[in-house]
């Protein structure tokens, strides 16, 4: 196997066709056929089904499909690796980060990776499991720092950065700050700014040590920022981390549910593929997000 013939692979596979993978990478259209044939006949297999209705991978093209991705990010970040130990002044950080650490420690980390990394380009998506985690494994993206439920993602390399606390709140004006005092909070329907596999699991974590019944009633939304507007405008109770009191409510008309006894606070965690190898700057990017974490914690 050739690099540029698992780029022509993956280029085809995206776009179905050799003239859009051609397109894409700027070749003939030929030499875009000739290089998915000789990895084809290299590998003994076929991989595209060609038809009227275009080219459609076959079951071994989409085994190859995954390992391909990653050979070629992981060729892409050995050239970004070399750049970056000659000079600093190329090569690209992308990561995935929730929003939690991007109002607890992603602003001072930032600046602070820019003293020593100036010109490299950085890459900041949202981080959500379901999504983040195949970016992780395609090396897409080098490391997510998310909140993550212990033993919950065995098959990746997971370290604490450090706890969040989390709180409830409601819009201002909603009906159950009038009486609040035995106020049926489990009744209530509850929103949390997480994706539908891990939100009903954090939930129960969160109410595990307190006295209220865990709802039954859940919305989820994996849009921090739709989250805070729907409970701005509804009576849904919703669960945001604690920093957003002094951040987001005033902007969003939200006010914090006075609990007797606390959420139980999550782990914000760095996630990697296991043994991975961060480039340089990636791994001076994740030392500035543990110094600050560090920090905030005290």
């Amino acid at each position: 196997m050739k690099i540029h013939q698992l780029r022509a692979f993956l280029a085809v596979f995206d776009h179905r066709s050799v003239r859009g993978a051609a397109r894409a990478l700027n070749l003939t259209q030929p030499a875009v056929t000739q290089a998915t044939r000789e990895l084809e006949t290299s590998l003994g297999v076929p991989l595209f089904q060609r038809g009227v209705a275009g080219v459609i991978p076959t079951i071994f093209g989409e085994a190859l499909e995954k390992r391909a991705r990653v050979i070629c990010f992981d060729i892409e970040r050995a050239g970004s690796e070399l750049d970056q130990i000659r000079d600093g002044s190329k090569g690209v950080v992308s990561i995935a980060i929730s929003t939690a650490a991007a109002l607890d420690v992603l602003p001072p980390a930032f600046t602070l990776f820019r003293n020593s990394y100036p010109h490299v380009e950085v890459k900041l998506n949202e981080a959500s499991i379901p999504f983040s985690l195949p970016r992780l494994m395609s090396g897409e993206i080098e490391f997510m720092v998310s909140q993550v439920l212990p033993g919950t993602l065995p098959d990746w390399d997971v370290s604490v950065l450090y706890r969040t606390s989390m709180i409830a709140a409601v819009r201002v004006g909603h009906p159950i700050l009038e009486s609040f005092e035995g106020a049926d909070l489990g009744a209530a329907e509850w929103l949390l700014p997480y994706d539908n596999e891990t939100g009903p699991t954090i939930l129960h974590q969160l109410f595990a040590d307190s006295d209220i019944q865990p709802p039954s009633r859940i919305v989820t939304c994996t849009s921090t920022a739709m989250g805070l507007r729907l409970v701005g405008r509804s009576d849904l109770i919703g669960v945001f981390v604690k920093t957003m009191v002094a951040t987001e409510f005033s902007h969003y008309g939200l006010v914090e549910l006075p609990l007797q006894q606390a959420l139980a606070p999550l782990e914000v965690c760095v996630v990697s593929r296991k043994n991975a190898v961060l480039t340089p700057a990636a791994q001076n990017f994740l030392d500035c997000l543990r110094y600050y974490a560090n920090r905030l914690q005290g």
